[in-house]
């Protein structure tokens, strides 16, 4: 794993993690989604990539998404190239026994 300033320790990730999912406002909003390894190195080794951006949005059924979006080293979005979304849903498709649940 890389020392960079993304890292978080597993115990922030659970505080952050159920400070959402116990929010009354979040209340039977997507939780997590899984999006598999094969579409992020897709979306990461597209021309110019050097990062990722995830927007957060909402479908026609008003559930919460993440929108994946390569970004380039002058920090612009990528929206000519591949942009991800259609991730499997926690729930249903959730991870059993995950301390961030």
């Amino acid at each position: 794993m890389t020392n960079n300033s993304h890292v978080i320790t597993l115990q922030e990730a659970i505080t952050m993690t159920h400070a959402y999912q116990n929010s009354p406002q979040f209340n039977g909003q997507t939780k997590a989604s899984l999006i598999n390894a094969d579409a992020v190195m897709d979306l990461l080794n597209q021309q110019g990539c050097s990062g990722m951006r995830i927007y957060f949005a909402l479908d026609s059924n008003n559930k919460l998404k993440a929108v994946l979006v390569g970004v380039n080293s002058d920090g612009q979005d990528l929206t000519n190239g591949l942009i991800l979304d259609r991730g499997d849903d926690c729930p249903p498709f959730c991870s059993i026994n995950s301390p961030l649940l």
